[in-house]
């Protein structure tokens, strides 16, 4: 029996217009009347994950969500942070450094979940306008002593993919280098992401991880897909991903987060 499924937003429950759809609703609801646990995981600060959330009625104090692509897990009702991990300043420095070399954008989440950014852009703007958000500019040179969430480059999807092909290795080494979505490759502390963070929710709650099920799209999924017992990836996935699933669902354009949640939770 599947015990907790861990679900991605954008590219996953979300469709292009970033609405849920009433099946994916509804088969939501019937999962967890079921007794499975449903934890939104999510590149997203809380703030941009909580309208979800209340939409979905997850907000008890038996509710759980993954932010930050696991740099942060919450329990809803209480607002308790169960886990959370971070970068620093040099951290920072190191990435915005990299981002230069490419004559790049570079943004960040503080620890008191802030946005910064290096200098305006429209892929920060994106941030900015998913999670309604404002952005600050300060000098990243002046910012050594402080904590940050994630780090990322952003720009657009041909600049990222040859970022990505030629980035200094020693950042493969020290962070965690996700590539959320085409316009966004993040960097967090190397202890996490979204299957780390899966695993851990999974030790906390003492569910065995073949008791788990995942599902999502993008390469800040890729982990969380291959250590669950149960990886689903959307039809619309990144190929990479689609390799690693055990299952591949209808795309976020029909409702593949229902079909999925029916087939493996409602009619299992």
């Amino acid at each position: 029996m599947i015990k907790i499924c861990t679900i991605d937003l954008d590219g996953t429950l979300f469709d292009k217009s970033k609405n849920i759809s009433n099946e994916n609703i509804i088969a939501i609801k019937k999962a967890k009347e079921k007794g499975c646990k449903i934890v939104i995981a999510s590149g997203r600060p809380f703030i941009g994950v909580k309208p979800v959330l209340e939409q979905l009625n997850l907000t008890s104090q038996d509710d759980y969500v993954i932010c930050y692509n696991g740099a942060k897990i919450l329990n809803v009702g209480l607002n308790k942070e169960i886990f959370l991990c971070n970068l620093v300043g040099k951290d920072l420095e190191k990435i915005y450094q990299q981002s230069q070399i490419f004559d790049s954008n570079c943004h960040a989440f503080t620890w008191d979940e802030n946005l910064i950014a290096s200098r305006p852009n429209p892929y920060t703007d994106v941030e900015m306008k998913i999670n309604k958000l404002t952005c600050t500019y300060p000098d990243f040179k002046t910012l050594v002593d402080n904590k940050y969430l994630k780090v990322m480059i952003v720009d657009n999807k041909e600049r990222l993919d040859y970022i990505e092909n030629h980035i200094d290795p020693s950042l493969l080494i020290d962070y965690s280098m996700l590539r959320s979505s085409d316009i966004f490759l993040e960097f967090l502390n190397k202890t996490t992401d979204k299957g780390l963070a899966l695993t851990r929710l999974a030790n906390y709650l003492n569910v065995d991880m073949k008791d788990t099920m995942a599902i999502g799209d993008a390469g800040n999924d890729f982990n969380m897909i291959i250590k669950s017992g149960i990886g689903v990836a959307m039809g619309n996935a990144y190929d990479y991903v689609k390799k690693a699933a055990k299952f591949i669902t209808l795309d976020n354009e029909s409702s593949g987060v229902a079909y999925a949640i029916k087939k493996f939770i409602l009619e299992a």
